[in-house]
């Protein structure tokens, strides 16, 4: 099931998403264990990490990877 990105979506927008969601997994929370889940069955084994967070926010909007939706968005993060 993939989401829509919107157009007037920035990349500091998605990026903080990812954080959020990490954030989420890392206190347990079920809808955000459930999104992981979805995409790896390995999933609660292993703390997670921000790329576990960033490719399940890839996942969800028709993405392979982290990097082809921020390609996509035309420009790389700064960390």
């Amino acid at each position: 099931m993939f989401r829509s990105l919107p157009s007037q979506r920035d990349l500091e927008d998605i990026r903080k998403e990812a954080r959020e969601l990490l954030h989420d997994l890392r206190r347990w929370d079920a809808a955000a264990l459930r999104r992981h889940y979805s995409l790896d069955r390995e999933a609660g084994k292993f703390p997670a990490r921000l790329a576990d967070a960033q490719y399940i926010v890839a996942r969800e909007y028709g993405y392979r990877s982290w990097q082809r939706l921020i390609s996509a968005r035309g420009k790389l993060p700064q960390e």
